[in-house]
């Protein structure tokens, strides 16, 4: 089965914690199964039949608890893999997706989602971290005013941060569909930070930043952690609010085609985060015993258990090293289809008319003319007026028209063809640009 999404957070210190996890667990388990008459696990959303499998083992001062659920998705077989470990100090969570596809090896075509037990345990009150060293989590979104603004810096570049954090800010005092932040949280809880940031935080961001790690007017960012050439802004994908509602015949569709490509990219991205190292510690502190009885077997018996051993081992690595390969084809091709449909890597938007109209050439430079006076114009214009974002858009247009006209393809008037589109002016202002047709 191939990975992928993977959910992993530690407690230190709480390892006394571990009955209210296992306690999560089972209520999850009594809300999703009901037992049939031969004591099967029954789904009862869909009725249909799932293989669950329970552990508990306990050595010395550790124990680790296991829930395991294999279920029928539209494509094949999904895996649910819950791990549950507490050390002598700590307590470590761990949630594995595997999808297996009938058929066999292709891209997964299902929309998964943080499993709601997941949800349910960051949310207990307890100091879940992304790693020993690493940052605190929140089972929902935080909220950023200004006098939030240094925190939120303080977390945004922090070396230690671990997971991405996914900036939601407001236009008009509200996000996209008015619960864009909201929904994120819920459907990436334990794979990343979600934010929501109010306009007079935004602006204060981009003054200690730069605009080019802007967020404002109803634009979305994800900031992936700070490593490397993760330092610069373009590997940072923002969406405008602009291309967000493009994307949908209302809000609400727009939000949700966002929160899907989020929940791929995380997923995607968290299935090349190691197993933390405590639960293999386990594995070879439980199965301790058994080595030391082979090492009291008499030498024949050992030697022919130690072949059968370096056998089956060398019969692993050869299927982990194919799954791998497999692994990093599947990534590739899920890029490659996606990528069409997910602006990775947008412009920040204009913060003035003027840097609307500088944006506009540096697009359609030779589609648009533009008047001697118009940046004298704009520049004389208040810093609020606009807003700069629509100024672009009408200017993208203005070129879209330029191009239908040149292919003779306009098929009625010029205002008729505006209207079709939305983008005819309520007045008719000084005329500034003009569209150029061969």
């Amino acid at each position: 089965m191939q990975v992928v999404g993977k959910i992993q957070v530690v407690a230190p210190g709480k390892a006394a914690d571990l009955p209210q996890v296992m306690a999560a667990l089972e209520r999850w388990a009594d809300g999703k199964f009901s037992t049939s008459e031969d004591g099967a696990a029954i789904i009862q959303r869909s009725g249909a039949t799932a293989m669950t499998d329970r552990r508990d083992d306990q050595v010395g001062d550790q124990r680790c608890a296991s829930f395991d659920v294999l279920e029928p998705v539209r494509t094949g077989e999904l895996l649910t893999a819950a791990r549950v470990l507490a050390t002598e100090a700590d307590l470590y969570f761990n949630c594995t997706l595997s999808l297996g596809v009938e058929g066999g090896l292709a891209p997964p075509s299902i929309d998964l989602f943080t499993p709601r037990f997941v949800r349910e345990i960051i949310a207990l009150d307890i100091d879940w971290r992304a790693s020993i060293e690493g940052e605190h989590l929140l089972s929902t979104f935080a909220r950023i005013a200004e006098a939030d603004v240094e925190m939120f810096l303080a977390l945004l570049q922090s070396p230690q941060r671990r997971l991405p954090l996914i900036l939601v800010s407001e236009l008009d005092g509200k996000t996209l569909a008015g619960d864009l932040h909201s929904r994120l949280a819920s459907d990436v809880c334990g794979l990343a930070h979600v934010c929501r940031i109010d306009q007079a935080a935004a602006w204060a961001v981009t003054e200690r930043l730069d605009r080019e790690w802007s967020c404002y007017n109803g634009a979305v960012r994800l900031f992936w952690p700070f490593r490397g050439n993760q330092e610069r802004p373009r590997n940072h994908p923002l969406w405008t609010r602009d291309r967000l509602t493009a994307r949908g015949d209302d809000e609400v569709e727009a939000r949700d085609r966002l929160r899907q490509d989020l929940r791929r990219r995380l997923l995607d991205a968290s299935t090349f985060v190691a197993d933390d190292q405590a639960f293999r510690r386990f594995v070879r502190l439980r199965d301790a015993p058994a080595v030391r009885s082979a090492e009291t077997a008499s030498s024949e018996d050992l030697v022919a258990r130690i072949a059968q051993l370096e056998a089956t081992l060398e019969a692993r690595d050869a299927e982990i090293s194919t799954l791998n390969d497999n692994l990093a084809a599947l990534n590739v091709a899920l890029r490659s289809q996606s990528t069409a449909d997910e602006p990775a890597g947008e412009e920040p938007p204009p913060a003035t008319v003027l840097e609307a109209l500088a944006i506009a050439r540096r697009r359609w430079g030779g589609s648009i003319l533009f008047g001697d006076a118009v940046d004298d114009q704009a520049a004389a214009l208040s810093s609020e007026a606009g807003p700069p974002e629509k100024v672009l858009r009408y200017l993208d247009v203005l070129a879209e028209l330029a191009a239908t006209r040149a292919a003779g393809a306009l098929g009625g008037t010029v205002p008729t063809w505006l209207k079709d589109r939305g983008s005819m002016p309520r007045s008719s202002p000084r005329r500034s640009a003009t569209a150029v047709t061969p």
